[in-house]
């Protein structure tokens, strides 16, 4: 259980530090198409390993 919670902090901390990159991509740089895809996959890591807890657990 402290495992999970541990890989949880770390991967919402990656997908915060992506995110944050997003937003600098999207009004400092003017990168549009990129910040979206950076959001994307912010969020796909973020919501990764939830999904194959909850996958395996079936």
């Amino acid at each position: 259980m402290l495992f999970n919670i541990f890989v949880m902090v770390a991967v919402l901390a990656i997908s915060v530090h992506a995110a944050s990159y997003g937003l600098h991509a999207w009004r400092v740089e003017k990168n549009k198409r990129g910040a979206i895809g950076v959001f994307i996959i912010a969020w796909l890591t973020l919501l990764t390993p939830p999904l194959m807890w909850w996958l395996s657990a079936r």
